[in-house]
């Protein structure tokens, strides 16, 4: 253990009983676990086949047993060791006879699980608009995670619809069908540890030594998994971070590990506190941000490496200026020495890749996006671009046949068949093809798209007037936007958000003087490279990705957007309370401690969201943070040249007598002929010059 620090070999050689390792980020947790999974073996002559650990993703079980050979040799010398779902697994194949499943049955996959929730909803005539199948299949995950079964699960209806009756009935089909689903793996080895007790007898005798990392992440059926499992020899080891807590949105439940001492009584408690990551500069930011949370255990990272260079807050004017000077300090690295794929962009919401991409495409900064759809890739935002392209007669067949069932329409499978066979045989182009429609003289299936063309026909007429040339108000009419509300207030939400975003891109392009058809040329490009780059994911490029998704990994440099309140904290967290807050606080915590040598911070003075132009705060988390801590850079405040600016300022906020209060985002041109792009609060994006336009400072 000669290369282990002090802190780690005392959690290393720990005796018997319960133990908590608290292992800060980049501390060096595996190595802890792997060496302490060693010593049992090697220094306290414990069997290899009674050691178990436990992790979270496939990842990190292949990480560790690779590990494990490489110390132990012969395939990890018998150490028992995969996720939680794999154990489980392992566990039922031997008992789930005793639940009434057959030792043979299988785990269903995602998409059969979605059709069989469809399938179950459609036998009792409920529509998607009344119950969205995803709605009913996060409620029933839900209950899960929280151990409980549908005698267990609390009464809840939507729309009229008793929940827990659906997930009985749910559960009785998947046992029809031998098979279970991967929260049904975890939940059915807690029914069999709760009410069986010769099976959890056998299972609690089966292994000596259990050992579990991320402890952070459990929800309350792991949590109980491991309680029950563990319960009489008591020798459990635990390895997390409630500092990098941040999957509650899921049914993690930090007071797992907040409240191991007393859960257990007379644990050990070790904390690996020495960081082998970051440099000291960004060490001191995350201690700095991560003591704002109370409830937490008291540890403190810190460097192993050199000071580095003080991270870096740049407040910029909107989110378009925040991707140019993203896309400029990712150009600055790149010169100093560092590859594209050693750099990172971490972002809290989705919608926020939406200005980065189309930035980056622009100078010619190779990206991918990782672990989720590019922008326009998103369901909604393909369905949103169907409708007002067909608005705008740039739409073709597939925008006709994406979106002629969405909302239901009557309209099949072979319901879309004969509409694309009639569309053909007229020789029209489908612009064309729905006037005559909305006609009602196209008759056999295409008499159900009748309504929908007769509106796309009668709103052309005003469309010169609206700035987003009817996106929305199509998406409105047609009862697209009602039918997302059936998936549930967060899903619905989020998926509207997206919408907004798209609404507000299609205003600036279209304020550029771009056409309908550029902007969807211009939104395929952005597509196509999307499904480039996901066949190509070894490629030199920047990683884009949700923070969430970050954890665990590591870059040399790193910048965070949208540093400021509702975007992070998110303003959904902020109407939760407390508790939201603190892992909004982790959550840049995690984004923070995932890079090497550089961090770069920013935000925006105004940000456009649902339409609207906002002009957030700077986020509590780094508002009264000293300089030698985060250095700031505030807007460039440079007006136009000298006798003609007038108090007006790029960054500055204004009043003009007919189009109300607005934020200067641009200036061009010289002496009278000077041109302002002033943001408005609710004309939206005019150009202005400067000379006539009346503008008052404010």
């Amino acid at each position: 253990m000669h290369d282990l620090n002090p802190a780690q070999q005392r959690a290393v050689t720990a005796g018997d009983g319960p133990q908590l390792i608290l292992a800060g980020a980049g501390s060096g947790k595996t190595r802890t676990i792997v060496h302490r999974i060693g010593h049992l073996i090697g220094e306290r002559g414990i069997a290899p086949h009674r050691v178990l650990a436990v992790t979270f993703t496939n990842k990190a079980a292949s990480e560790l047993k690779s590990r494990l050979t490489d110390m132990i040799g012969d395939d990890a010398g018998g150490v028992v060791s995969g996720t939680f779902h794999a154990i489980s697994l392992r566990f039922l194949r031997r008992y789930a006879d005793v639940l009434g499943y057959p030792k043979s049955f299988q785990v269903i996959d995602a998409d059969d699980q979605k059709a069989l929730i469809k399938r179950l909803l459609k036998q009792r005539n409920i529509a998607s608009e009344r119950l969205h199948p995803s709605y009913l299949l996060g409620w029933i995950e839900h209950c899960k995670h929280a151990a409980l079964t549908p005698d267990d699960a609390p009464e809840h209806g939507w729309n009229g619809v008793d929940m827990r009756e659906l997930y009985q009935t749910y559960q009785g089909e998947l046992q029809r069908l031998e098979r279970m689903d991967f929260s049904d793996l975890i939940l059915n080895v807690v029914r069999l540890l709760r009410a069986h007790a010769d099976v959890a007898a056998a299972l609690r005798s089966r292994f000596d030594h259990v050992l579990v990392d991320e402890y952070q992440d459990t929800n309350p059926a792991q949590h109980e998994w491991l309680m029950r499992l563990c319960g009489e020899h008591r020798n459990l080891t635990v390895v997390g971070d409630d500092d990098q807590s941040i999957y509650g949105w899921r049914g993690a439940d930090v007071r797992h590990i907040l409240d191991f001492e007393r859960t257990w009584g007379e644990a050990g408690i070790h904390r690996l506190e020495e960081n082998y990551r970051s440099s000291g500069a960004i060490l001191r930011l995350a201690n700095e941000i991560i003591r704002g949370n109370s409830d937490r255990h008291d540890k403190v990272l810190r460097a192993t490496r050199g000071e580095g260079e003080c991270p870096t807050l740049l407040v910029c004017n909107d989110e378009y200026d925040e991707a140019r000077r993203i896309s400029r300090a990712l150009e600055g690295w790149r010169d100093q020495g560092t590859p594209w794929s050693e750099m990172a962009i971490l972002y809290r919401s989705n919608r926020q890749s939406l200005p980065l991409e189309q930035v980056l495409r622009e100078v010619g900064i190779p990206y991918r996006i990782v672990g989720a759809l590019g922008f326009f890739e998103r369901m909604e935002v393909k369905d949103a671009l169907a409708y007002w392209a067909l608005l705008n007669r740039c739409g073709d067949a597939l925008h006709l046949l994406r979106i002629c069932n969405r909302p239901k329409r009557g309209i099949g499978a072979k319901g879309q068949e004969r509409l694309a066979q009639l569309l053909s045989s007229s020789g029209m182009r489908v612009s064309e093809w729905l006037d005559v429609v909305a006609d009602g003289n196209a008759g056999d299936a295409a008499g159900r798209l009748m309504p929908l063309a007769a509106l796309l026909r009668d709103m052309r007429d005003g469309l010169d007037a609206q700035s987003d040339r009817g996106l929305f108000d199509v998406l409105e009419r047609s009862g697209y936007l009602a039918s997302l509300e059936a998936m549930g207030e967060i899903e619905a939400a989020a998926r509207l958000e997206n919408i907004r975003t798209l609404q507000a891109y299609i205003e600036l392009s279209l304020a550029e003087g771009l056409t309908p058809v550029e902007f969807m040329d211009r939104s395929a490009l952005l597509q196509g490279s999307e499904e480039m780059r996901d066949e190509e994911r070894d490629e030199d490029a920047v990683a884009m990705m949700s923070l969430h998704r970050a954890k665990g990994l590591e870059f040399d440099c790193v910048a965070l957007p949208g540093i400021e309140e509702g975007m992070l904290p998110h303003q959904r967290a902020v109407d939760e309370g407390e508790a939201g807050i603190c892992e909004e606080r982790r959550l840049l915590y995690v984004g923070i401690t995932r890079a090497r040598c550089r961090l770069l911070l920013t935000s925006a003075r105004q940000r456009r969201l649902f339409g609207e132009t906002l002009y957030p705060l700077p986020s509590r988390f780094i508002r009264d943070l000293d300089e030698d801590v985060l250095r700031r850079e505030q807007p460039r405040q440079t007006g136009a040249p000298g006798e003609v600016s007038g108090g007006v300022c790029i960054g500055g906020n204004v009043r003009h007598p007919s189009f109300g209060e607005g934020v200067v985002t641009g200036m061009e041109g010289s002496g009278d002929a000077v041109r302002v792009t002033v943001q408005f609060r609710h004309a939206g994006i005019k150009r202005l010059m400067l000379k006539y336009a009346a503008l008052q400072p404010l």
